[in-house]
């Protein structure tokens, strides 16, 4: 079968201005994706008339569905098609149906309307294995330390800005603006490409050689999606309760209880040198085992904190590290996979993450229901050590396999 990829060897100054037109993608598609999230309940009520959380909580799933669906499916079309045209195209989609959500009248419209979007919007996870594409396989850290470093700012300013948005007094106008943005990605992302070709290449990527060698593959990815898996659950077991509980337990105003939320991702920023230095192949094993215990234990201080100054050491142990082992799981499939098949196989692993984010908050409500609003934090710590296990006594052999097929 021939495959479409990158072409290589291009100047370092096109490299770098293709890297950071894409790294604007990121930026501009997860602020726009985020900036309403902590607020739909507020944001049904006021556009819709909804009162009931519970449709905040079918809306959610369902979105987290669609995207698990979907992703796949670009990446099975990448392993056909030119990546960066596949994502032109989604780009293009997502902005038609971003500007047809400001126009939906019923909820059930503006359901309809954002399956469709995040069917297009789903291409956007193509962003991240062009980048590696293009940055090539000895600067997997440093591409992962922009990424995440982007990734995380994009959360905190978008958190910051959304409840500002909802003073508007029509949010769904908001969509225009952000289908606009959507506009404004895809030419950008066509200057900053154009040129960029694909070539058809014939031969198979390291670690997926035929016979024996796809079954080591297959085994090896299928572990990898169970760790990143049990390592999104473990992230986001925490999060729709965690103000509430910091509420109950220190009596915080919004105010503080924004910063305490955002510690995480503004640690993620910082750690943007330490991944860069970290996360190389010969230190991943020992920088994820040590990532997740540190982890471990930031968690569980969170939830049996007794001061507010421990409760932010354990937010502030708990982000460092979260940023650098999910960074350490990104250089481990680049490492391992290249070529056609990477955004498949990294299409996988969002997948995987999408599932995990789609269980987390039914088990949080359930783990709260039964046992309090702390018992989340030490669940979630549990869960890092089941995936410490995964990945020591499971992941680590099969990646070892791989190197020496």
């Amino acid at each position: 079968m021939t495959l479409p990829v990158l072409n290589t060897q291009p100047s370092e100054a096109r490299v770098a201005r293709a890297q950071y037109a894409l790294l604007g993608c990121v930026f501009l598609g997860l602020f726009t994706e985020v900036l309403l999230s902590p607020f739909y309940p507020q944001f049904f009520r006021k556009v819709f008339g909804i009162d009931d959380f519970a449709y905040t909580g079918w809306y959610i799933f369902i979105c987290r569905l669609t995207v698990v669906l979907c992703s796949p499916l670009w990446g099975l079309l990448s392993r056909r098609f030119d990546p960066k045209r596949l994502l032109f195209f989604g780009q293009a989609g997502t902005a038609v149906f971003t500007a047809m959500m400001a126009t939906a009248d019923t909820a059930g419209a503006f359901l309809a309307f954002t399956v469709l979007l995040l069917l297009f919007k789903s291409s956007y996870m193509l962003i991240y294995p062009l980048m590696v594409s293009l940055s090539g396989n000895g600067s997997n850290a440093a591409t992962a330390s922009k990424f995440h470093a982007v990734y995380h700012l994009a959360i905190i300013l978008s958190t910051l800005a959304g409840a500002r948005m909802m003073t508007m007094e029509n949010p769904l106008s908001l969509f225009y603006l952000a289908a606009a943005v959507d506009v404004v990605q895809l030419g950008l992302c066509v200057w900053a490409l154009r040129g960029f070709g694909s070539r058809e290449k014939e031969e198979q990527p390291e670690g997926e050689k035929p016979s024996g060698g796809l079954r080591r593959w297959s085994g090896f990815l299928i572990v990898l999606g169970s760790v990143f898996f049990t390592l999104t659950v473990a992230n986001n077991l925490i999060r729709p309760f965690f103000t509430q509980y910091s509420q109950e337990t220190f009596g915080l105003g919004a105010g503080a209880l924004s910063l305490l939320f955002l510690i995480p991702n503004a640690m993620a920023v910082a750690a943007m040198p330490l991944i860069k230095r970290l996360c190389v192949p010969e230190k991943l094993t020992n920088v994820y085992v040590l990532g997740v215990a540190v982890m471990a234990g930031g968690l569980y201080l969170q939830g049996e904190a007794d001061s507010l100054a421990l409760l932010v050491l354990g937010r502030l142990m708990y982000g460092l590290f979260l940023a650098i082992t999910m960074a350490s799981l990104d250089v481990l499939l680049f490492q391992h996979s290249s070529g056609p098949h990477l955004s498949f196989h990294y299409s996988v692993m969002v997948s995987c993450q999408n599932m995990g984010e789609l269980a987390s908050p039914l088990l949080a409500s359930a783990l709260v229901a039964g046992a309090g609003l702390a018992v989340p934090f030490v669940s979630s710590a549990a869960i890092c050590i089941l995936n410490l296990a995964l990945f020591v006594f499971l992941l680590r052999g099969r990646a070892a396999a791989l190197n020496r097929s």
